[in-house]
């Protein structure tokens, strides 16, 4: 039995709903399951996948227990304990939790007032029979907006995910002798935040020995399509690969046409007509007639053009095609540049309602750091939850934290150890640690948490309250933004930019594979401001790290340069921006 990666979140959600509702555990034991459903969904691998290759525990946030139940299902299909947790449950309640709002008491109760379906739901607020049974029009309001939300939504794959996969299918091609060059086409190569269907390409002089290889690459199910020179497969995981096989004379033209947005490509054939050229995937002709004109490479096609070659990640018609003609176009950040990050999450004890810690050790992250060749890497946990740790409580525990870092920052050599915190942006603006705890750091990292739906005036008056703390440095996923999950929240860009550039206070732009956020429009936006960020990976595992690539993607695809990014910059200027001393 094929268990995705999607099914498995969902089974765990329920799980953990279902705890909620029958009031079975604490707090910390339905975050367990919420935890291990965040990170399956984010996973870049099949978790079914890793478990046939016992590596289940190289999925962060499963417990032993956890993944004793997930052996379970596995070998026959279902989990005894699961069964037992969710009976009694109507079936709709689960279905309800589909829609962005809905909690399991909430999901709860609507089946309790007689709610069949979200049709049924979406039907009884319409009609206002849901609000005369006491519900609150308010959040019914609320509850169709959330119905809308999620019927948008287009099943579109995370960027991360689709890059382990689509890597794989690269690698694949590449050990075929018949293959000259290959890549990924589409929105993958052009890095954007989630992706359909994986498309790639391949250069060749016998087109239809790489097809028949790429038929049997493993794990496919299913061949929808074969010709001559392209096929359609279907993985066991579900996933539709598709594979176009191109002549090595026009290979650039080919590549060039499937990687560039719809946009970009009808923007650049108006201007090819202008130098009398037709373009198409088969090659480039002069419009009076003759033959194709050798173009093995993009850099060939786009020289043609009379054009430097833009990267791939711009190619959506904003400009970058006019840059281009001009040879204006922008050095845009590079993963290689990269020198640290701040935004990581240590293991270090901590006792949060809201909040879970990180699965590794500071010296682990640390480790982890100097691999990646970083000279800089700060520690950024959550504090205790605010309602249940006392101002006194909160400073303690953050001066013994202080203590601890401080150690291992005099055992460390070859790279610089900072103390950091992520703390919580209040409903009202305030700060989830006291300023007196917020002084002791190298530097603060202030993001909302909750209350993501709140007004575009409430979540501006929420950021720039925070931004106006002289403690705050970086404010983190400013928009809030869950792909295939959540909306980015809504809020006065402008006014947060200008307040930003002038207060030298950092956007963070991160890595995290379902935030990728700060949006790469945004970037675009805040950099005619003078906004400075910093990319980071917000990882809760070490290898976790490994997804700065990602937000240097989100970068790039912002027009963003490594002046622009601070954590480009030697330790020197970096920590004159911090203001760090040593």
């Amino acid at each position: 039995m094929e268990i995705s990666n999607s099914k498995l979140t969902k089974i765990l959600r329920n799980v953990a709903a279902a705890y909620t509702i029958k009031g079975i555990g604490n707090i910390f034991q339905i975050r367990a399951y919420e935890n291990a459903a965040d990170s399956v969904e984010r996973s870049t691998s099949e978790v079914q996948d890793l478990w046939e290759e016992d590596r289940l525990d190289e999925v962060p946030a499963l417990g032993e227990k956890i993944r004793q139940y997930l052996d379970e299902l596995f070998k026959t299909g279902r989990v005894k304990h699961f069964e037992e947790v969710e009976k009694g449950i109507p079936e709709v309640v689960f279905d309800l939790l589909n829609v962005p709002g809905v909690g399991p008491k909430t999901a709860q109760n609507l089946a309790n007032l007689g709610v069949e379906s979200i049709e049924d739901l979406q039907k009884q607020i319409k009609s206002g029979e849901l609000v005369k049974k006491d519900f609150s029009g308010k959040i019914a309001q609320n509850l169709m907006a959330g119905i809308r939300e999620m019927k948008s939504r287009t099943g579109r794959i995370l960027l991360p995910y689709a890059t382990a996969q689509a890597t794989k299918v690269v690698n694949y091609l590449k050990r075929s002798p018949e293959v000259i060059d290959t890549y990924p086409l589409g929105s993958l190569r052009r890095m954007v935040a989630t992706v359909g269907d994986l498309d790639f390409s391949a250069s060749s002089n016998h087109p239809a020995k790489v097809v028949e290889y790429f038929c049997q690459i493993p794990g496919v199910t299913r061949v929808i399509d074969k010709g001559p020179n392209k096929a359609t497969v279907v993985l066991k995981s579900g996933l539709q690969l598709d594979l176009l096989v191109g002549k090595p004379d026009s290979y650039g033209a080919l590549l060039q046409h499937f990687t560039g947005s719809k946009a970009h490509n009808i923007r650049l054939r108006t201007y090819a007509q202008e130098k009398v050229y037709s373009l198409s995937e088969y090659g480039v002709k002069r419009m009076e007639g003759g033959n194709l004109i050798k173009t093995e490479t993009e850099d060939e096609f786009y020289k043609l053009l009379g054009m430097d070659t833009p990267a791939p990640e711009i190619r959506e018609d904003t400009g970058e095609i006019e840059a281009a003609i001009a040879h204006k176009l922008p050095k845009l950040v590079e993963s290689k540049e990269i020198k640290g990050d701040l935004h990581l999450h240590s293991n270090y004890p901590i006792r949060s309602p809201s909040h879970g810690p990180g699965a590794d050790s500071i010296e682990e992250i640390v480790k982890k750091a100097k691999q990646l060749g970083y000279q800089f890497v700060g520690i950024s946990d959550h504090p205790p939850g605010f309602t249940t740790s006392s101002k006194d409580e909160t400073i303690n525990w953050v001066q013994k934290r202080t203590k601890s870092i401080q150690s291992i920052k005099r055992n460390t050599k070859s790279i610089r150890v900072l103390n950091g915190l992520e703390v919580d942006i209040l409903g009202n603006g305030e700060l989830s640690v006291p300023d007196e705890a917020l002084a002791i750091l190298d530097y603060c990292i202030a993001g909302i948490h909750s209350g993501h739906r709140g007004s575009k005036e409430t979540i501006t008056k929420r950021l720039m309250s925070v931004l106006e703390n002289p403690y705050v440095d970086i404010i983190s996923h400013p928009t809030n933004r869950l792909l295939n999950e959540r909306d980015s929240s809504d809020a006065d860009w402008d006014q947060i930019f200008k307040y930003a550039a002038r207060n030298k206070k950092l956007l963070e732009i991160n890595a995290f594979p379902n935030r990728l956020d700060l949006r790469d429009d945004l970037v675009r936006q805040a950099l005619k401001f003078g906004v400075k960020f910093i990319i980071n990976t917000d990882a809760h595992m070490v290898n976790q790290m490994d997804n700065m690539l990602f937000g240097v993607a989100v970068a790039r695809r912002g027009w963003a340069e490594a002046k622009d990014i601070v954590n480009t910059w030697d330790w020197t200027d970096f920590a004159k921006w911090f203001k760090i001393k040593e």
